[in-house]
């Protein structure tokens, strides 16, 4: 007959509860971090890509300047995706976009689309552009930035 032990397993002075392996994680040793994804959003010759940690892009929609030098526009591609215009600069159009995606879009976008890398890349490192990271659970605000 099996008797229960007294458990042995400490964790910086602090006693697990009876049966709990240390390789299961209580709701004390569980991490309190989500993994937040980080996406980079470019503006090049009238379309607005967007490129993964893993180098996966793909195209978002259009982002153009109007006629005769005016204003920056953006329209992403889905329904019921915002647009936006009026901005001073394709870099200020960026952040705009940045500002309002969803990981959950741009994860469907990706799981969706194929990689462009397949065909002719667009030449990029010369484009406006802004790195975006987005919690994937939509708790916290997403954090942009200029990409160098």
């Amino acid at each position: 007959m099996v008797t229960a032990q007294p458990s042995a397993n400490r964790l910086s002075g602090t006693a697990l509860p009876e049966a709990t392996d240390k390789a299961i994680p209580t709701p004390e040793l569980a991490p309190t971090t989500r993994a937040a994804s980080t996406f980079t959003l470019y503006a090049y010759q009238g379309h607005l890509y967007a490129s993964n940690v893993r180098g996966k892009l793909i195209e978002l929609g259009t982002l153009t300047q109007g006629d005769n030098g005016g204003g920056w526009a953006y329209a992403i591609d889905g329904d019921d995706c915002p647009d936006g215009s009026g901005f001073a600069s394709a870099q200020e159009a960026l952040q705009e976009v940045a500002r309002g995606i969803t990981f959950l879009y741009l994860d469907g976008q990706f799981t969706a689309q194929r990689d462009l890398s397949d065909v002719h890349r667009p030449d990029l490192p010369d484009a406006p552009q802004v790195r975006v990271t987005l919690d994937p659970l939509g708790h916290a605000n997403p954090a942009v930035e200029a990409a160098p």
